[in-house]
């Protein structure tokens, strides 16, 4: 049995939608302990929407994960893995044939169906998965004209990500060069300007986003790389063209969209507010307007 065919309850699905080429579910798992020995079918992408605490055991290997919105696993098919878990779990469930996946292997990358292999990966953010989930709930929940030819586009989208950031060639080598446009915020000159980020804002970067949902301040941050609060500042602004608060403040609100989009009603604006790394629901309110020009409530109506 694996992690998709434990016993669950799913709050919200694609199934009867039509879509070919890649599902969604978002499912709760109640506090258990399970051995899911045998692997899917299908490869699977878990992002999830809660904390939560759980253990991978995989080839020998024995991984212990402290969940937190937006952590992200890949399982490919058929990949044997064991599972266990002690406190309630909520995931965003993405599954895709491995057939499809094989087919913009060989359109993207030119390459046959044994000419790489996805990888068993864990990450604690991947901001271009969390939007695809996102996005991939509002069409489940909706579902109408259109919702099948949206989620084949997204379904592509992700095909292509996976196999750039989590496949291997037959050799050994990577598919395609990681960038950290797509942990950047959602403005191109930001991301145009991340391409020559220096060293110290490539590991701030990487602290900001392993550190966003905790209270987070600039001296942290420069003690992190090892900088003074001015010079980083000085570099950040530069290489991005914003203040490292500024980026911390859209990331928070980047996970707290996807996280409303994706979680099914009984998740409060003050629950995710929490979760992301703001004071209260007000505090999110006022940082999400001023972004997105919507407060929660009608983001997500």
């Amino acid at each position: 049995m694996s992690l998709d065919r434990a016993a669950h309850s799913v709050r919200v699905s694609s199934r009867g939608l039509g879509w070919s080429a890649l599902n969604f579910e978002r499912r709760d798992y109640p506090p258990s302990a399970r051995d899911c020995a045998r692997g899917s079918g299908q490869h699977l992408v878990f992002v999830s929407l809660a904390s939560g605490h759980i253990v991978r055991t995989s080839g020998g290997e024995r991984v212990e994960h402290e969940l937190t919105p937006g952590y992200v696993a890949i399982v490919p098919a058929h990949t044997p893995v064991s599972w266990s878990w002690s406190t309630r779990i909520s995931l965003s469930v993405l599954s895709m044939a491995p057939e499809f996946l094989n087919r913009v292997a060989e359109s993207v990358f030119g390459l046959g169906s044994g000419d790489y292999r996805l990888l068993l990966a864990e990450r604690k953010h991947d901001m271009a998965i969390a939007n695809i989930a996102a996005v991939l709930a509002r069409e489940a929940l909706r579902g109408g004209r259109g919702s099948a030819l949206y989620a084949d586009s997204l379904a592509n989208m992700l095909a292509v990500h996976l196999l750039r950031h989590y496949a291997r060639s037959a050799d050994g080598g990577t598919l395609g060069a990681s960038t950290l446009n797509e942990i950047a915020p959602a403005e191109p000159s930001a991301g145009r300007r991340t391409e020559r980020a220096p060293r110290a804002v490539t590991e701030a970067l990487a602290f900001i986003h392993d550190n966003y949902a905790r209270e987070l301040s600039l001296t942290d941050i420069a003690d992190a790389v090892h900088l003074s609060r001015f010079h980083l500042a000085r570099v950040f602004k530069q290489s991005l063209g914003v203040s490292p608060h500024q980026y911390l403040i859209r990331l928070r609100v980047n996970n707290a969209g996807w996280l409303l989009s994706a979680a099914s009603d009984e998740r409060s604006v003050a629950e995710v507010a929490t979760a992301v790394g703001f004071a209260d629901q007000s505090h999110l309110t006022r940082h999400f307007k001023r972004v997105t020009g919507f407060t929660p409530r009608q983001f997500t109506a």
